[in-house]
C-alpha cells in the first residue's frame, strides 16, 4: 500500500467540494488584496521598502482542483513536469510500482488551469517552489488549506480527500479494472474498496447476461432449424 492509502474514510460532497474550491479562490484573492494594500502602507510609500509580490496565490485552487479532478495522489501532482502534461492528459511515469504509472485525460477546467499555468511557466515544474526539491511539497499547503475549509464551512479533511472522493465517484460509473488503471493501484484489493455494486446495478448486469444468454441460444436454435431445412430441401 504506498503512502496515503489508508486514508479513505472521508468523501466530500458536490456541495462541499464547491464551496472549498470557491473558498480556495477567495485565499487567492486575500492575499493578492493583502499584497496591494501593502503597497500603499507607510513600507512601501514612505520607508521606500520593496515589497515581494505573491508567488503563486492560487496555488491552492489549482491543486486541489486537479487532485479532485484526476485522482492523482497530492505527491504525484506536486511532481509534475510541464513535459508530463501532454495531448489533453496527465502522465505520471514515475512511482513505486509500474502500476503508478498511468495517463489521466483531464477534464476541461482541469485543462483550462493548466494552460493558464503554462502561459506564465518559467521552468519545468508545473508548481514550482523555493524548496530543495524545486517543486511545491506538502507543506506549501499547510497554511491556506485550513483557511480554505473554515471559510467554506467544512469540517476538516486531509488533500488526500479529494483523491478519495475522486475515485469514489468514479468507481460509480467504471468497471473495477479501468478504476485500478486510472487509480495506479498495484493491489486489485485496494481498487475493491472503492467498488460497491447497487441492488439494481447487479439486477442490470444479470439482466443484460441473461438476454447475451438467450440472444446466443436463439442464434444457434435458427442456425440448426436453417440447416435441417436445407437438408429437407
Amino acid at each position: 500500500m504506498l503512502p496515503g492509502e489508508n486514508h479513505r474514510d472521508r468523501v466530500l460532497t458536490a456541495e462541499e467540494e464547491s464551496a472549498y474550491l470557491k473558498a480556495a479562490a477567495t485565499v487567492g484573492d486575500n492575499i493578492l488584496d493583502a499584497h496591494r494594500h501593502a503597497l500603499e502602507g507607510i513600507r512601501a510609500t514612505q520607508r521606500g521598502e520593496e515589497l515581494i509580490e505573491p508567488r503563486d496565490p492560487f496555488l491552492l485552487r489549482d491543486v486541489t482542483t486537479i487532485l479532485i479532478d484526476c485522482g492523482l495522489r497530492p505527491e504525484e501532482c506536486f511532481r509534475l513536469r510541464w513535459e508530463h502534461v501532454q495531448d489533453g492528459a496527465a502522465h505520471i511515469p514515475f512511482g513505486k510500482t509500474e502500476n503508478a504509472r498511468r495517463t489521466i485525460p483531464l477534464t476541461q477546467r482541469t485543462a483550462a488551469i493548466l494552460e493558464m499555468r503554462r502561459t506564465a511557466a518559467e521552468g519545468e515544474w508545473v508548481f514550482p517552489a523555493p524548496t530543495s526539491s524545486g517543486h511545491i511539497e506538502k507543506s506549501s499547503l499547510k497554511k491556506q488549506h485550513p483557511k480554505a475549509w473554515t471559510l467554506a464551512k467544512v469540517a476538516e479533511f486531509q488533500l488526500y480527500t479529494f483523491r478519495h472522493t475522486c475515485l469514489t465517484r468514479w468507481a460509480a460509473h467504471m468497471d473495477p479494472y479501468t478504476l485500478a488503471y486510472l487509480a495506479g493501484h498495484s493491489d486489485f484489493s485496494t481498487t475493491r474498496r472503492y467498488v460497491h455494486p447497487q441492488v439494481q446495478t447487479v439486477r442490470d448486469a444479470i439482466e443484460r447476461s441473461r438476454n447475451a444468454q438467450s440472444g446466443a441460444k436463439l442464434a444457434t436454435a435458427n442456425a440448426a432449424t436453417g440447416t435441417e431445412t436445407a437438408h429437407s430441401g
